[in-house]
């Protein structure tokens, strides 16, 4: 099945649907580089730049005796994907094996650059040098074939930048949540009152927002707990179903206010400390 989507651009995205194909395929352990590998690389006062790669999975090619797994058609035409497609379970793999080539060749060259599939983020210690570094990127990705999405990009040299799911501010030495995050936050806990009944769905998404906060809000792994506890107690009884609802009990409620009080998530956290507590 081909299909399309709608981005938050209002553009569509091409999506085929290779639910069986991923199916049968080997899934393999590799590495990607995770928040908290930036916040420890990060210094006071560094400058940083981020680069967006347009359509970046669309330059690795497949191979072409295995081209014909991505058939589709459209209409009484059949196409095939000749160049990697996004819904591939091993695209992400693929993809950071081939970059991860790419980024050695700039680090040999001085440059610290952090690649997280399509999107890099690039630092150092003056505005002057990330220009530099960011110049000497953006032209080998150039020479390889790439293309820079710049609307998606942040070019010019800044101490506050959002890269991964958190706003980096190199001038306070802290990690913040991104405003969109924490207002998604606010607009879902008034719906979980105590005694409130909420569909499974809603409390997973509730809990995968506070999961993307541990690393920069103090303590929100411990003001998650009891949400989690609740679903853990009721899910379980309806055998994991997806369809099926929560009753909040009185301590998630309570634990829940935390979320929204004053100041508690816009405080972010100190780049040193989101290493020495997980609470």
């Amino acid at each position: 099945m081909y299909f399309l989507i709608p981005k938050k651009d209002g553009r569509l995205r091409p999506i085929l649907d290779l639910r069986v194909l991923n199916w049968f395929l080997k899934q393999e352990k590799f590495k990607m580089l995770t928040l908290a590998q930036v916040l420890l690389a990060l210094n006071k006062e560094d400058w940083m730049v981020s680069v967006d790669l347009q359509d970046a999975y669309f330059h690795i090619p497949i191979l072409k005796s295995h081209r014909k797994y991505l058939r589709f058609v459209v209409g009484s035409q059949h196409y095939q994907f000749a160049v990697l497609p996004f819904c591939l379970t091993s695209a992400p793999r693929v993809f950071t094996k081939v970059m991860s080539v790419v980024a050695a060749e700039l680090r040999r060259k001085g440059i610290a650059v952090f690649p997280y599939l399509d999107d890099w983020l690039i630092k150092a210690k003056s505005p002057e040098l990330v220009s530099h570094h960011l110049q000497s990127t953006t032209q080998l990705l150039f020479d390889l074939g790439f293309s820079v999405n710049e609307p998606k990009s942040h070019l010019e040299p800044s101490q506050r930048l959002l890269f991964i799911g958190a706003v980096l501010d190199t001038t306070l030495n802290r990690a913040f949540p991104p405003p969109q995050r924490i207002q998604d936050i606010q607009d879902l806990v008034p719906m979980f009152r105590n005694g409130a009944v909420v569909p499974v769905l809603k409390v997973l998404c509730l809990l995968g927002l506070f999961a993307s906060c541990i690393l920069v809000v103090t303590h929100a792994r411990w003001h998650m707990r009891a949400l989690q506890w609740c679903l853990r107690r009721q899910w379980s009884q309806h055998k994991g179903d997806l369809e099926s609802t929560v009753k909040i009990s009185r301590d998630a409620a309570v634990d829940l206010k935390w979320w929204i009080a004053s100041n508690n998530l816009s405080q972010g956290k100190p780049f040193q400390q989101c290493f020495t507590s997980i609470c």
